[in-house]
């Protein structure tokens, strides 16, 4: 049974419980107030016929005609009948009810099913005055005030009003819960489609539920969906970063082998070593791809070594003049000190790496990228500078979460990762990463990073 059909099934049952129960304790408290009522009005009745009797009585004129025109006043449900006798027994006054009542019922063929149902009393009251018999009531009454033709028409009334209100609460009932079952499963079948989508790798974005618990769900699934995008994505950045590496040693060697070829430099010691270098260097690249491409343990994990700071910059630079050249901007490496640093290599090149890709994308050409540094006290400080477009101070703050691109890059490619993986690399070797920007002018991002972690 779907969601939907449970949800209408039991809306349905609370509802028609709900008013059941109400229709039944408003009407025992509303049928005992009314009996109650009668009650009350028939003994106010019984005495006043009594004290009209006895004043009729003690008349020695009176009119019979206007007794019995006084007595019909009180042939109120309960009462039937009203007789009347003298001090001598005699009949002197006899009214029986026969209200519109009566005729509606026997039009309605009512009137003989209730009259099965219940029978008559007769409530004797002797007329004194001043101790004297003066006269004789018997007033016919139903058995029961509770079988009084006007409190049964009541409780029909309420047992049928009842009806009437659980199938008006009924139909609301129903079509609130289609509408709210709509949209609830609404919600689940979308919620479902995530969890499908993100199993077979397509990460749609759905609308998020106004229902809490499914938006919950659904919050958990976009976070999944993130941190499996975040994973894909690295692994293929890691490809690109793989043969990025690669590349400058390749250069270098190839450079320097047609060199050689063309007779340029001699094969010396010195262009040995700097050849069985770059081999050394691929021969490193290659037997660490597996952990370079594993981004589960490329993140979790942080391998300290000690290495040549400057060298490193250069190398990373060196691998990426190609490709600013190829787009006339200008990079340099501003200083020449020799710093030995005791950190993750791997992840301080790559978030190096990152921000001067930012820059080479949101820099023009015949620009300029700079990228100087120094030390300070137990920290490196290092500056990458651009004269590109800059950014705005409002998106400053937004340029390092993940998956953010400005509203204004839709003409340059990129997942807005970069940045953000920067800043996660560096955060886990103990460093930070802050922008200075100005729009028109360029870009500084300012890394600090200890000197041994």
């Amino acid at each position: 049974m779907t969601i939907r059909r449970q949800w209408l099934i039991v809306l349905i049952l609370v509802a028609i419980f709900s008013v059941s129960i109400n229709a039944f304790v408003l009407s025992s408290l509303t049928d005992r107030y009314f009996v109650d009522y009668m009650t009350e009005n028939y003994e106010k009745h019984f005495s006043e016929i009594v004290e009209y009797s006895k004043i009729a009585l003690s008349e020695k004129d009176f009119s019979l005609r206007q007794m019995a025109i006084e007595l019909e006043t009180h042939l109120d449900d309960p009462i039937t009948r009203i007789k009347l006798y003298n001090a001598k027994g005699q009949l002197i006054v006899d009214v029986a009810n026969e209200s519109d009542m009566l005729g509606m019922m026997k039009n309605r063929g009512m009137f003989n099913r209730m009259m099965e149902l219940q029978s008559e009393e007769v409530d004797h009251a002797e007329i004194l005055d001043k101790d004297i018999l003066v006269g004789q009531l018997n007033i016919t009454r139903y058995s029961s005030v509770e079988n009084s033709i006007a409190i049964r028409m009541f409780k029909a009334a309420l047992l049928l009003n009842s009806l009437i209100s659980i199938g008006i609460v009924l139909v609301f009932a129903v079509i609130i819960g289609i509408i709210v079952s709509r949209n609830m499963s609404k919600d689940m079948v979308q919620t479902a489609a995530l969890a499908q989508n993100i199993e077979i790798g397509d990460y749609v974005s759905i609308k998020l539920s106004k229902i809490k618990e499914i938006r919950v769900v659904q919050q958990s699934l976009e976070t999944l969906k993130a941190k499996l995008r975040l994973k894909n994505r690295s692994r293929k950045r890691l490809i690109d970063e793989l043969i990025h590496q690669s590349r400058t040693p390749l250069t270098i060697l190839k450079n320097h082998l047609e060199s050689l070829e063309d007779g340029m430099i001699d094969m010396n010691s010195e262009e040995i070593k700097i050849c069985d270098e770059q081999i050394d260097n691929i021969t490193e690249i290659i037997a660490n791809m597996s952990n370079m491409i594993d981004a589960d343990k490329n993140e979790g994990r942080i391998e300290v070594e000690g290495f040549e700071f400057n060298q490193l910059l250069r190398q990373i630079v060196g691998g990426l003049r190609v490709q600013f050249n190829k787009k006339a901007i200008n990079i340099d490496v501003l200083n020449h000190e020799k710093v030995t640093i005791y950190s993750d290599k791997y992840k301080l090149s790559q978030a190096i790496y990152n921000v001067l890709t930012n820059a080479y994308k949101y820099t023009s050409s015949e620009g300029k990228v700079t990228v100087k540094y120094e030390k300070q006290n137990k920290e490196m400080l290092i500056i990458i500078e651009d004269n590109g477009k800059g950014i705005k101070k409002e998106e400053q703050t937004k340029i390092f979460d993940a998956y953010y691109r400005s509203n204004n890059d839709n003409r340059t490619s990129g997942e807005g990762l970069g940045l953000f993986l920067a800043k996660e690399n560096l955060q886990k070797i103990m460093g930070t990463i802050r922008v200075e920007s100005e729009l028109g002018k360029g870009s500084r991002f300012i890394i600090k990073i200890p000197l041994a972690i």
